[in-house]
């Protein structure tokens, strides 16, 4: 009997981690765009963040005061300054930047920077000057 409960309290344990306890989307199309986004939840943190702008900034804090299991993060950026920073603590982080930069009449510039602690870390940059 024991190990059916066990087994059972198992199996409950893995469905639950199945789901995600934090997500977020946001698009933004304007000349000058900020977001800020902070997700802490014990299980998974998904971010999505798409910005079309002159001047574009986008920064995504996940499990910074409470562990998270699993953070993923996507940002991707068209503009003519593009700022993106990520700040992951999990088990298992993921992060995606991806910034175009035209020159739109201001200082034509791509900055990212990404800080993870884990045991699973995996990070992609993209940068491209037009």
């Amino acid at each position: 009997m024991r190990k059916f409960v066990l087994a059972s309290v198992a199996m409950i344990a893995l469905t639950a981690g199945a789901r995600a306890d934090n997500a977020s989307t946001v698009t933004q199309i304007g000349a000058v765009n900020g977001s800020a986004v902070t997700q802490n939840g014990f299980t998974n943190n998904q971010s999505t963040t798409g910005q079309l702008g002159v001047i574009n900034s986008a920064t995504t804090s996940q499990g910074l005061t409470t562990f998270g299991l699993t953070n993923t993060s996507s940002v991707a950026q068209v503009g003519g300054n593009n700022t993106a920073g990520t700040a992951q603590v999990g088990l298992v982080n993921g992060s995606t930047i991806t910034q175009d930069s035209f020159n739109l009449g201001v200082l034509q510039n791509n900055s990212a920077s990404v800080g993870q602690l884990g045991v699973l870390n995996g990070s992609t940059v993209t940068q491209t000057q037009h």
